[in-house]
């Protein structure tokens, strides 16, 4: 039962969406199919369940989001900061877990934006994130954008706050060249783009649970199916920048879930989290996704064609608001006794 639930939120987060013409149209059912032969179980249930199992009360969660690159998206895009709060959420209201919010400064404002809408107020202070009295909270930390420090950074967070996972949504991660991408195949200049899949390497060879959340193939987490997919998609094949490799990322993460749209599939997991703690108020409602889409806008996420407004790779925060409400539907309904009509 359990099972079929799990599945038919992974069908409804991996709807594809994107418009003619982008990069990554036509790519995200067989990245999915691809991590479901590699995990031979439905993704979004298999990564609350593992979350549910190795987070216990009071224990950090790390969050890494953020991708943007100025003059086009200076405070980076709004696929990511809306899937880590409601992640955070989740974790938080659901598990007792302490939600960490990593990104680099300029990337942070639409995450803790996000958040705040989100009912999870933000803190830089560790004490206010550790108060576990009358308001939720998280830790935010900034990411450097110094590559050379990435690593060094990443250990130290590791060992200062000995996170019981590590969740990595929309974290873009380097090819067997060391080189980060776009999904249109180019390079992402190293000044821009935040090294935190560090964290995720870190905490794999510390045996930290690992999730990453992605809806391309150049995200953290698509290692666990890389080499299938440079076989599958010419766009997965080769990239557009001098390293004359693929676009893919190589790091791999415990759990990969895969989402048309990456929020999609941490919405997914929130809405798993929600079955398996029998509480779909652990997912955000439809009102509260309005109110996260705007927020995280007006704090200058890039959400369409270089605009402030609450649309997400494409689709309208309308879509954003429908998905939910399915999730919920989907929640209330499997956790509701059987009818018993008497015929």
């Amino acid at each position: 039962m359990a099972e079929t639930f799990g599945i038919h939120v992974d069908r409804l987060v991996t709807i594809e969406m994107k418009r003619s013409g982008v990069a990554n149209r036509g790519a995200i059912l067989p990245l999915y199919e691809a991590a479901y032969r590699a995990h031979g179980r439905a993704l979004t249930l298999l990564a609350a369940e593992r979350l549910k199992e190795a987070v216990g009360n009071g224990q950090y969660v790390l969050i890494t989001t953020g991708s943007g690159r100025p003059p086009w998206r200076p405070r980076g895009e709004s696929d990511g900061p809306l899937g880590s709060a409601s992640l955070a959420r989740a974790l938080k209201l659901g598990l007792g877990a302490r939600p960490v919010y990593i990104a680099a400064e300029p990337y942070l404002p639409p995450v803790v934006a996000a958040s705040e809408a989100a009912g999870i107020t933000p803190s830089y202070d560790r004490e206010m994130a550790e108060f576990d009295g009358f308001y939720p909270t998280a830790l935010v930390r900034p990411f450097t954008l110094k590559k050379k420090d990435a690593l060094d950074q990443s250990r130290a967070l590791l060992d200062e706050l000995k996170p019981a996972a590590v969740v990595a949504i929309e974290t873009m991660g380097p090819n067997l060249k060391g080189v980060l991408h776009s999904a249109n195949g180019h390079e992402r200049p190293s000044e821009y783009a935040t090294h935190a899949f560090h964290l995720t390497e870190e905490a794999s060879r510390r045996g930290i649970l690992t999730v990453g959340i992605a809806d391309f193939g150049n995200e953290v987490g698509c290692g666990v199916v890389a080499d299938e997919l440079k076989k599958l998609l010419p766009c997965w094949a080769e990239c557009k920048c001098p390293c004359a490799s693929d676009p893919l990322c190589h790091v791999p993460s415990d759990v990969l879930v895969v989402g048309a749209i990456s929020n999609w599939a941490a919405y997914g997991v929130s809405a798993c989290l929600a079955y398996l703690q029998q509480d779909p108020s652990l997912l955000q409602s439809p009102e509260m996704e309005r109110r996260m889409g705007l927020d995280c806008a007006y704090a200058g996420a890039e959400g369409e064609a270089g605009m402030k407004q609450p649309w997400v790779d494409g689709t309208s925060p309308e879509t954003q608001e429908a998905v939910v409400t399915m999730l919920h539907m989907l929640v209330e309904n499997a956790l509701k006794e059987p009818l018993n009509r008497g015929w």
